[in-house]
């Protein structure tokens, strides 16, 4: 039998440098150190260019595997946030809804915080 897969995305574009961004977040240890991206928790090594910052999560929990990515790209008036994230997995009926409940508005909250 398949495993339900619950996914979402979001995009913003914002006036923040790129090149301020990718400081901010090359001088952390972790992305954790923005509140904003502190209840991800689970935050893979950070890959990066002068094209695009990739930060990447992923964890199981509860028998569902839960992935995602925030890209942050250089744009002209500033710089462009996607934010990707899925939830794959019987638990994820349950899971997907605190997911999204942690994720709602997180690149506004990640941009307040620039």
């Amino acid at each position: 039998m398949k495993e339900p897969v619950f996914s979402f995305e979001a995009e913003l574009l914002t006036d923040a440098p790129f090149n301020r961004i990718a400081d901010r977040l090359n001088a952390l240890p972790s992305p954790s150190g923005f509140r904003s991206l502190k209840s991800l928790l689970t935050w893979l090594p950070m890959e990066g260019s002068a094209e695009a910052l990739h930060l990447r999560w992923e964890r199981a929990r509860w028998g569902a595997l839960e992935q995602g990515s925030l890209i942050i790209r250089p744009d002209a008036r500033g710089a462009h946030l996607r934010l990707e994230g899925r939830m794959r997995g019987w638990a994820g009926f349950l899971l997907f809804g605190i997911m999204r409940w942690k994720t709602d508005r997180l690149l506004d909250r990640f941009v307040e915080e620039l």
